[in-house]
């Protein structure tokens, strides 16, 4: 009788954490002091259910003011109170640029604010509750062949069945303007995404 081996298959790289997932907020930490091209730079640790690992979960983008300073718009807020909606947060900036409760009391720290109220505080081993959905893909490289990282969409909805048609809907629709731009199996089966793979390990990517 002949020894039997299975035959070897070629990975696309994709595994069930892709895709809509539900995920756990785990922390908030305000990073927009760090960067000169964002007004306003929200980094959300994510915890993808089944998974061993963290992910971040980024809202960014830039504050729009007139000539007295005063904010007037921007795609940061629609991002960051996009968020708030999901997860029932009601502070936000006033006109000044300055954090504030729903009662106008001024809010030091955002993150911490949000870290007190929105994030899941538990114990080693124990699993968080997944209260929303997100979706995560790998993002294509700018320049081919560079390495390809997984990214988290900053819309989220809660995990429900309405949730996931909204998110459904929203994801077809950037993916349809190119505002959601996928590696395609060519990007992540790349010599150099092999090596990096077996380096750094897949849960790094």
């Amino acid at each position: 009788m002949a020894i039997f081996r299975p035959e070897e298959t070629k990975s696309s790289g994709i595994s069930n954490f892709y895709g809509i997932t539900p995920i756990a907020i785990l922390g908030f930490e305000d990073k927009s002091s760090q960067f000169d091209w964002a007004d306003l730079f929200l980094d959300i640790e994510v915890k993808q259910e089944g998974s061993d690992y963290t992910k971040s979960l980024r809202v960014a983008g830039n504050i729009e003011k007139d000539v007295n300073g005063k904010i007037t718009g921007g795609t940061a807020l629609k991002r960051v109170y996009g968020l708030f909606d999901v997860i029932g947060e009601e502070s936000g900036l006033n006109v000044d640029g300055e954090w504030e409760d729903v009662n106008g009391k001024k809010v030091d720290n955002i993150a911490t604010h949000l870290n007190q109220a929105h994030a899941q505080n538990v114990m080693p081993g124990d699993d968080p509750k997944f209260d929303y959905i997100a979706y995560v893909y790998k993002e294509k490289p700018k320049t081919a062949g560079a390495k390809v990282y997984s990214r988290v969409f900053y819309r989220i909805q809660p995990n429900t069945d309405q949730g996931r048609q909204k998110l459904e809907a929203d994801v077809k629709w950037f993916k349809s303007k190119g505002f959601i731009k996928e590696a395609t199996e060519a990007d992540i089966n790349t010599p150099q995404q092999s090596v990096e793979m077996s380096a750094s390990g897949v849960g790094n990517l």
